[in-house]
């Protein structure tokens, strides 16, 4: 079986999605799984029935059908954003792609409506009823889900309905145009242009130059929006509706750049020519991947930083306990210290802070040895090269600290087993056995807590 347009293009998407989900850590059974789902999803839309049924859609009528037709589209557009919202927690990303896609899909199957003013009331107002209750029964499936991120849906509705609303008005436009760039011209076309042959090259460098303006600043959107989402997917972003409308509205204007360049490249250039026809596939062809991935790039780039804000965030909390124990027991150690009692009392509070310390510590440890493999699996493409911190030493200090601070720890409970044997003997054998057996231990320690001091300003003033 030849591979259509249609299969050509799921199975690309299918491909560059499962690359990136094995960039961001997913399982192989997890990612064979999206495979698996893609290609049957490329079969069945790409099949020569999907084709019959979609075209059917288009050119039927009636009029119960032509009624009824936009409220289902909006009912099976509202059930659309609701899988979505639910199943990835509220993906901002994932929403606009869909609702893009949606709005593309249902923009043929939707007929103009009436030229009554009251009856296109509604039938607006019967569909975007439709809308919500096919996204509401979508939702209410899982309570659980729903009512924890219910202010973020609420949101995202709003920002679904918008993108859904260029896909329909304004991208149906650009995936003709697009649809009309790789086709095989009608053989009845006739060019009507009269003299010699317009000049093109300059609309295709206008052409690239907008493909890849438009594809920088979503890129960047869809990074900022990923690393929010795996950051804290239960919190609102703080983008205001005014803010939103005008995101959106920038886009369209960005959009209608490589729009017009298209459109004026294939009114000069018409696909009765062979050569024309190549040169369009090609530009569509090299463009499109650009553009794909480039934003699944930044996706990943963009899920990869907000795990990294997660762990940082984590780190920093278990760090912040860690210091606060680590203080009470620094602060006991440097009292005036005079008498074996002093020792045996200071030591005996000491002992009573260890467990949480060292609790602390294993967590704190825990934490690095996670942060590190997530740095180690992610391969080539890691976000964390961009940060100025991501270098192979400091890796090393960090993990030089919890190793001294782990030789620091043992070396106190020494201290407190050897007080508490101090406490056992008579007062009057106390001082020399502290002089030889307590005594070395103190060295030790500060030994071992300049070379701490060390290697923590190593890490807090690196070298340039």
């Amino acid at each position: 079986m030849l591979l259509n347009r249609r299969h050509k293009a799921i199975l690309f998407v299918t491909l560059v999605i499962s690359g990136c989900s094995l960039l961001l850590g997913a399982e192989v059974r997890e990612t064979l799984g999206l495979m698996l789902l893609g290609i049957a999803l490329a079969w069945a839309v790409g099949s020569d029935a999907a084709s019959k049924v979609y075209a059917h859609l288009k050119t039927a009528s009636g009029t119960v059908y032509s009624w009824i037709r936009t409220p289902l589209a909006m009912a099976f557009t509202g059930a659309i954003l609701g899988a979505v919202l639910l199943y990835s927690r509220g993906n901002p990303v994932l929403v606009v792609v869909f609702m893009c896609a949606a709005g593309i899909f249902l923009a043929p199957l939707t007929p103009p409506p009436p030229t009554n003013i009251w009856l296109k009331s509604l039938v607006v107002l019967l569909a975007v009823m439709a809308f919500l209750v096919g996204t509401s029964l979508m939702i209410s499936t899982d309570l659980i889900s729903s009512n924890r991120y219910t202010e973020r849906f609420g949101q995202l509705a709003v920002t679904a309905v918008l993108t859904f609303a260029v896909g329909f008005v304004w991208l149906s436009k650009g995936w003709s145009l697009i649809e009309r760039g790789i086709s095989a011209a009608p053989a009845t076309e006739v060019v009507t242009a009269a003299g010699a042959p317009k000049k093109v090259w300059g609309q295709y460098i206008s052409l690239f130059l907008g493909v890849l303006v438009l594809t920088l600043w979503l890129s960047l959107l869809a990074w900022s929006a990923s690393s929010d989402w795996e950051y804290a997917p239960e919190k609102m972003s703080n983008t205001k509706g005014n803010n939103l409308f005008v995101q959106f509205g920038f886009v369209v204007l960005l959009a209608a750049w490589p729009y017009a360049a298209w459109r004026r490249i294939l009114d000069r250039e018409s696909n009765t020519e062979l050569r024309y026809m190549r040169r369009h596939r090609r530009t569509s062809a090299v463009l499109g991947m650009l553009f794909v991935v480039a934003l699944s790039l930044a996706i990943t780039f963009g899920v990869q930083n907000g795990s990294d804000r997660q762990m940082t965030e984590k780190i920093q909390a278990i760090a912040k306990g860690l210091g606060s124990v680590g203080t009470k027991i620094g602060a006991i150690k440097q009292r005036e210290l005079q008498t074996t009692a002093d020792y045996i009392q200071a030591y005996s509070e000491i002992d009573s802070l260890l467990p949480e310390y060292e609790a602390k510590l294993k967590e704190c440890t825990d934490a690095f040895q996670e942060a590190r493999q997530l740095d180690e699996s992610r391969g080539i493409i890691n976000a964390q090269v961009l940060y100025k911190s991501h270098k192979p030493e400091v890796w090393k200090d960090n993990f030089e600290v919890l190793d001294l601070m782990h030789q620091i720890d043992s070396l106190t409970k020494q201290e407190v087993q050897t007080a508490r044997n101090m406490a056992s003997i008579p007062q009057r054998d106390q001082p020399e056995y502290w002089k030889n057996e307590f005594r070395p231990l103190l060295v030790q320690q500060d030994d071992l807590g300049n070379k701490l001091r060390v290697v923590v300003a190593r890490i807090q003033s690196p070298p340039k």
